[in-house]
């Protein structure tokens, strides 16, 4: 099974991206830092929340909602992956088909003329 971590990849490359803003104060460059690194911490089955927690304790609300974030992010990555593998691709997996929601028919209103 090919492991692709792209949602958890992008939500890194977002953190990143929020740091750059020249508008962003420097505790909100900190936060999203923070953030950053509970993805990664993530990413790479690793806890640091006592570091965290010991040596940046402003940050550790942040750290760990990045961490949180990472972790469900890999979990549905990887049901994602057991339904692929599983079903060959055929329709949508469970939490895809939950997220949508159920189904109801489209009614689009008729056409309205327009006058020149």
């Amino acid at each position: 099974m090919i492991f692709e971590p792209n949602n958890i990849i992008s939500r890194i490359e977002w953190c990143r991206l929020q740091q750059q803003f020249p508008s962003v104060t420097r505790e909100e460059r900190e936060g999203w830092r923070a953030e950053e690194a509970g993805l990664v911490d993530a990413l790479f089955d690793r806890d640091r929340t006592a570091f965290i927690r010991a040596e940046h304790p402003s940050q550790l609300t942040r750290y760990q909602r990045g961490f949180e974030d990472g972790q469900g992010l890999l979990s549905f990555q990887q049901v994602n992956l057991r339904w692929h593998d599983t079903y060959g691709g055929v329709g949508l997996s469970p939490l895809t088909a939950l997220a949508q929601g159920p189904r109801r028919p489209v009614q689009t209103p008729p056409p309205v003329p327009i006058e020149s």
